[in-house]
């Protein structure tokens, strides 16, 4: 057997013998091939990736774990960013042809994005003739708005048949309350969520149609939070609820805002079988839809009426730029009911936007 030293510079031969020619004749021994050890660069690019794969995944995943632990829940407000982000880290991955790292990468961007798109539609749908169609608002009013008057004017010209306003000015839950504030313009039905210090924001639903007030069930413990009617629409009955939990800046009241987003579920589920009637809520579920208040609220058959295409940014802080602007406001549907147009608007001198909708009853 010959073998050409040429072309094996790094080859090292045991007991071999060089015949006249200047080839090797390894009868009498062996070639051991000598492996190129990686160079350190490499390696380090190899750990970097591994190391950047697993934290993205594991990142992206946790919000599988995080309804019991309130860190973590309420960081996962922010998972869309961390999802964007680990997806630009497996373009990267894959760039750099580290495979393995990037479908790692790649598995937690799947895991990160489910909740986030779970049960929302992928685009709005175009009605057909003869569809029922409701236009509903809803608008967190925020409780130091000077400007209240002028901001639910301009809901009322915007032709809804119902708008949903949680957290309204004191002013304004006295003037409706005693005065007859909305007596004499298009919407005048309304029903009121009472006041409760630290428990219970004040919150209205109002009616361009008559309605008829849900009573909750006696032994809910949670039932002070809850808000829900019949608006008598004269094409088609159908319900509406008023969602606002308590937002989570501590412990305690996350668990009793998560309380009474399940409460408030088991109430829901309580009126469709009563009324068999399509449920819309218009909510500030002081959470996004990954959180665990979100998932309470697709594990109840109800469903976010935001598309996700086109991409657009979320609700609150209204005065802050796109990128850190979360998605707490929405209007929520049960099984059946479809979304023809969604659009957030302006919420003039409330630190929230509002959003307007048009669903599809049938």
């Amino acid at each position: 057997m010959r073998a050409v030293l040429m072309g094996r510079p790094l080859s090292l031969y045991v007991g071999v013998r060089m015949d006249d020619s200047g080839c090797m004749d390894d009868t009498d021994g062996q070639l051991i091939e000598e492996r190129e050890t990686p160079r350190p660069r490499r390696r380090w690019v190899t750990k970097g990736a591994w190391v950047a794969a697993l934290l993205c995944f594991f990142v992206c995943a946790s919000w599988v774990v995080s309804g019991g632990v309130y860190v973590l829940d309420v960081a996962v407000g922010f998972l869309w960013v961390v999802v964007l982000g680990s997806a630009v880290v497996g373009f990267v991955l894959f760039g750099l042809k580290r495979w393995g790292a990037g479908l790692v990468c790649a598995l937690g961007v799947g895991i990160g994005v489910w909740p986030l798109v779970a049960g929302r539609p992928m685009v709005v749908e175009r009605g057909e003739i003869g569809d029922v169609v409701v236009t509903v608002g809803s608008l967190n009013m925020y409780p130091r708005n000077k400007s209240w008057r002028d901001d639910l004017d301009v809901l009322m010209r915007l032709g809804l048949d119902v708008v949903v306003i949680q957290e309204i000015p004191t002013e304004m839950n006295r003037v409706v309350s005693t005065e007859g504030y909305l007596d004499d313009t298009a919407m005048p039905y309304w029903v009121k969520r009472r006041w409760r210090r630290e428990r219970v924001s004040p919150g209205l639903i109002v009616s361009r149609y008559p309605i008829e007030l849900i009573e909750p069930a006696a032994d809910d413990v949670m039932a002070e939070h809850q808000l829900m009617c019949v608006v008598d629409h004269p094409d088609k009955r159908f319900v509406v609820g008023l969602m606002h939990p308590l937002s989570p800046r501590s412990r305690d009241r996350w668990e009793a805002g998560n309380l009474a987003v399940e409460s408030h579920c088991g109430q829901i589920a309580r009126a469709m079988e009563m009324t068999g009637l399509p449920v819309i809520l218009g909510v500030d579920l002081n959470a996004g839809a990954a959180q665990v208040r979100g998932r309470s609220m697709r594990s109840a058959g109800l469903h976010a009426s935001k598309p996700i295409w086109p991409i657009r940014s979320g609700s609150f802080p209204a005065d802050k730029g796109s990128v850190v602007r979360l998605q707490l406001d929405d209007v929520w549907r049960s099984e059946g009911v479809g979304v023809e147009s969604w659009e957030m608007v302006d919420g003039g001198g409330s630190d929230h936007r509002g959003v307007v909708v048009r669903l599809i009853l049938d």
